[in-house]
């Protein structure tokens, strides 16, 4: 990187580890390093290992524990609300991600002047069951034109505090954090990059099991519902009514019975689908309504920023 001097002083570093004895060390002597004046925050989510007490040595390190084990998104919600910086970023305790690139994000986070960065991993998962998740998580966000790229949810990003702060609610409180929070800013529409990055191996065992894949996929489903329900509704019903309507002819055409009873029923139910994802869109908005406050207002403050301190 440059020799540019980044305002750390505006940046709060969220770390959340679980078990993260091995790495934690390393981790945050990197970090300390890297980002000078910095607010350091670790979120330790219980853990049965040395992880707190290593972390709590370090000078310049605040730790929270945690009373019991809540998952990585409760310790990111911990963490974003305990910070006091207008910046705040998520950081990986398990060596994989690399203080080099947290500095490229904010530094493209202060000269776009954008809401959110988000890092996306350009090297393969060394493990399968991960790599098959992900492969997965990318076909249905694929599937549902969901356009952030080919990494939908790597941990590594910056938000704007104020911002991040109003979707808490949603965010859920296990491993699809950062699915979640990107679609959120994708579809509120908030100026962001996607930044390609390579990740360094894993120091440890990962707590990642195969169903956090398959719950992962699930938060994928259910925040495309809350955010863009016209998304599944609309497919689904144009093919049911494609599928009637094919019928129909075929029955009609060949058999010279007239239009199916089946045929009719099945360009009902699309009909119906898409006047349900009508409904749950209308819905969608008046419940995300509550959480976006004034985005105009946030854009505005963007473009009348004064000059940044460097």
């Amino acid at each position: 990187m440059s020799g540019e001097r980044l305002p750390y002083e505006r940046l709060s570093v969220v770390i959340p580890a679980f078990n993260e004895a091995e790495a934690i060390g390393k981790t945050l002597e990197q970090i300390l390093a890297a980002t000078p004046g910095a607010e350091i925050l670790v979120v330790d989510d219980f853990s049965r290992d040395r992880t707190c007490e290593i972390a709590t040595a370090f000078a310049g390190v605040r730790v929270i524990r945690h009373s019991f084990n809540r998952g990585q998104g409760a310790s990111l919600k911990t963490g974003m609300r305990a910070a006091t910086r207008p910046y705040v970023a998520w950081f990986d305790a398990d060596n994989e991600h690399k203080t080099g690139d947290l500095e490229r994000l904010f530094k493209r986070m202060l000269d776009d002047r954008l809401v959110a960065v988000i890092a996306q991993r350009t090297n393969g998962s060394t493990s399968t069951v991960r790599a098959l998740g992900k492969w997965m998580i990318r076909l249905i966000g694929r599937g549902m034109q969901i356009k952030a790229g080919s990494d939908l949810n790597c941990g590594l990003r910056i938000f704007r505090r104020p911002v991040i702060l109003r979707y808490l609610a949603l965010i859920p409180d296990r491993f699809s954090s950062s699915l979640v929070t990107t679609l959120v800013m994708l579809e509120r529409r908030y100026p962001l990059a996607f930044v390609p990055i390579t990740t360094s191996p894993r120091i440890g065992v990962s707590t990642v099991r195969l169903k956090d894949g398959f719950e992962a996929i699930l938060q994928l489903l259910r925040a495309i519902l809350l955010f863009a329900p016209m998304r599944i509704f609309l497919p689904v019903g144009l093919w049911t009514i494609g599928a009637g309507l094919l019928y129909s002819a075929v029955v009609a055409l060949f058999a010279g019975r007239g239009v199916p009873v089946g045929g009719m029923l099945l360009v009902l139910a699309g009909l119906m689908t898409m006047i349900l994802g009508l409904l749950a869109d209308q819905i969608s908005q008046m419940r995300l309504g509550q959480f976006d406050g004034d985005i105009g207002a946030v854009l505005d403050d963007l473009d009348d920023e004064g000059p940044l301190p460097r």
